[in-house]
């Protein structure tokens, strides 16, 4: 398809402030924002899956040796789950398990049942534990870890939705290494460990891909699962799965109406593309179940960065999308696609040269306005917001 986006010849106004320039983890993997405090402003949730530990000496970061016999001691420098306040970004420790090696995947809810949400995250490479942590009364004590599963390896997405429209909610996630798309009922007792079997529903055991969302996507009236470039649809005698479209790398997904006529479409970005990919990443977006991809941008370097939201006020959700480094790309972008709401969307340049990871959108002054969060994978490490001016 044809560019369906014009470039902007100005950026958007954006000021950026570093939150944190030594976080306490390196390989930094997910993100999320809540307000944890009831101070109405939203707090940053870091998850980092660690393995190259630095501290900070005389202002410098110094990496510690993982290898030899100080191996086992330097990665007891790292804090794998930690938490930002907001005001002042004083940094709290949420999980304090020794190398727990998180994946991307990670969600917020109310897993207990008691009003508090609770934090969702899965294992990395090489690794199959799934775990819940109880938030406490007081965030900023420790939360309690509890155990769903280690039936799956590397979840690279987790989502806590109702997909079988229950009324109830389910934890759906997707497990890489185990080519598996599957969901959980939260189970009456989450505090059992681990959830049982019989909660367990496995909608694919042949299919690797990232990026998860949960929506009607085909006006059926029923929630279907999007999972990659697939689309799971619940039948009464279970679930089928149907493509958006072929021949695109791993993708972030997001879901949203672009255009306002009620009925949601799909957008996808090739986030590990090109470093794990077979092409440079592009950026696009499906009126699906008939429509073919319209991308609005290729040429990217890994976007795994991708929020939809209405940033600029027009009533229209915009896309926006944000480049990794990996060290290789020296001047990364993040743009927003401010939508028209005919099709047309104009490309804005919000940042050049700083990278992020799983940013998100989200209000974080309380002026009604979407600012940007979003920390590095790596080599580098650090913890960034952009408000919108």
């Amino acid at each position: 398809m044809e560019h369906a986006a014009e470039r902007a010849d100005t950026a958007l106004d954006f000021t950026h402030e570093r939150i944190d320039d030594h976080p306490p983890c390196s390989k930094l993997n997910s993100l999320q924002t809540t307000d944890l405090t009831g101070n109405g402003s939203p707090d940053v949730i870091v998850v980092g899956m660690g393995g190259e530990p630095t501290v900070p000496i005389a202002g410098t970061a110094v990496q510690l040796p993982m290898a030899g016999p100080a191996s086992r001691l330097a990665l007891r420098f790292e804090t794998n789950v930690f938490w930002y306040e907001n005001p002042g970004w004083e940094r709290h420790a949420l999980a304090t398990e020794f190398n727990l090696h998180p994946g991307v995947g990670s969600d917020l809810a109310d897993i207990s049942g008691n009003g508090r949400l609770d934090f969702v995250v899965g294992q990395g490479f090489g690794k199959s534990d799934l775990y819940w942590y109880e938030q406490p009364a007081d965030p900023r004590e420790p939360w309690r870890q509890h155990h769903i599963t280690d039936a799956f390896e590397k979840y690279h997405d987790l989502l806590v939705a109702d997909v079988d429209d229950d009324g109830e909610p389910e934890l759906v996630g997707l497990s890489q290494d185990a080519e598996s798309v599957f969901y959980y009922d939260v189970p009456a007792d989450p505090f059992r460990e681990p959830w049982p079997v019989a909660n367990c529903h496995v909608l694919d055991d042949d299919r690797r891909c990232e990026g998860l969302a949960a929506a009607d996507v085909d006006g059926d009236g029923r929630t279907e699962i999007v999972a990659g470039t697939n689309v799971y649809h619940r039948h009464e005698d279970g679930w089928a799965r149907d493509d958006i479209c072929t021949g695109w790398d791993d993708t972030r997904v997001a879901v949203a109406d672009l255009d306002g006529d009620g009925e949601p479409e799909i957008v996808l970005s090739e986030g590990d593309s090109p470093t794990f990919g077979t092409h440079p990443g592009r950026l696009a977006w499906v009126d699906y179940p008939d429509g073919e991809p319209e991308i609005l941008r290729d040429g990217l370097f890994n976007p795994h960065s991708l929020q939809t939201a209405d940033v600029t006020g027009n009533g229209y959700p915009d896309i926006y999308v944000g480049e990794m480094s990996l060290g290789e790309a020296e001047a990364p972008e993040q743009l927003l696609f401010e939508n028209h709401g005919d099709g047309r969307f104009t490309e804005h340049v919000v940042e050049r040269g700083v990278p992020t990871h799983e940013a998100k959108l989200a209000d974080m002054t309380g002026d009604g306005g979407l600012d940007i969060v979003g920390k590095s994978y790596g080599p580098d490490h650090h913890v960034d917001v952009w408000y919108r001016d």
